[in-house]
């Protein structure tokens, strides 16, 4: 499956990657914001700032070692009562609110870069199918073709890609692997909605069911994009801090996610014509 994607990918590099960066870039611009967002609440929180209650007990301990009160009645009083503030902040330190109040911003921007991702995915993939389709029968396509067919369906595929990026977002803040795998079995749904006039939650499950048997596939074809994701980032981390940065992580992902996207529409075909026979 790869190897026949990638040399469609080959034969048609422009057209396939202008067709998807209408859908990319976007997505991309989207998910870059959302991203700075999420840094920027977290600067200005001050992940550092804030003490745990035993931080807090150890530096009364240690002013009462420097400067003890004047009596032992008040040096015992003082005593109890850090000590039971110790007491207390070994359950206050096991649930620490700020720093989780902090973070909790930083979890929503990511999992809505994740979601305007995945949606952009989405539709790239739905522009992609129709002209993969031709292609592999040797007839002449385009990127104007492609959305013509995908934006016949504009309606069900933003309804239905919502509806997948919001599963696969909060599946990837549940420890990533059920993020992946709940968007490796959405990998039909693009298809069903644009060719097969399916949508929303019928469009997911037809999706999972006629994925039975292929799923080795579907997952490669994931994880394929889930390295070029890993790349766009290490790419970019080489460049200086500023503008340019997001510019080449977009870049990169427009270029390269139209491969597994390609492949994800040759499963769809190989799908249909077993179903066919």
């Amino acid at each position: 499956m790869i190897a026949q994607s990638l040399s469609l990918y080959r034969r048609h590099f422009g057209c396939l990657v202008f067709t998807c960066a209408v859908a990319l870039l976007p997505a991309n611009v989207l998910a870059t914001g959302a991203v700075v967002f999420g840094l920027a609440a977290l600067s200005a929180g001050g992940l550092a700032e804030p003490r745990t209650q035993s931080e807090q007990v150890q530096e009364k301990q240690h002013d009462l070692r420097e400067s003890p009160p004047p009596t032992a009645e008040a040096r015992d009083a003082r005593a109890r009562q850090i000590g039971r503030e110790a007491l207390e902040g070994v359950a206050g330190d096991k649930f620490d609110a700020p720093l989780l109040r902090q973070l909790i911003p930083v979890a929503y921007a990511t999992a809505i870069a994740a979601g305007l991702l995945l949606a952009g995915l989405f539709l790239a993939h739905a522009a992609l199918v129709p002209l993969v389709l031709e292609l592999t029968q040797d007839r002449p396509a385009g990127a104007a073709h492609a959305w013509a067919a995908a934006g016949a369906r504009i309606g069900p595929l933003l309804a239905t890609g919502l509806m997948a990026a919001l599963l696969v977002a909060l599946g990837a803040l549940l420890f990533v692997v059920p993020g992946l795998v709940l968007a490796a079995g959405f990998s039909l749904a693009p298809p069903l909605v644009v060719l097969e006039g399916l949508s929303g939650r019928a469009a997911l499950e037809h999706s999972w069911r006629r994925l039975r048997g292929h799923w080795r596939e579907t997952l490669s074809l994931w994880a394929l994009i889930a390295v070029f994701s890993a790349l766009a980032w290490a790419l970019a981390a080489l460049v200086p801090l500023g503008v340019w940065r997001p510019i080449t992580a977009a870049v990169v992902r427009v270029v390269l996610y139209p491969l597994p996207l390609v492949g994800l529409a040759l499963l769809y075909r190989k799908v249909s014509l077993e179903r066919i026979s």
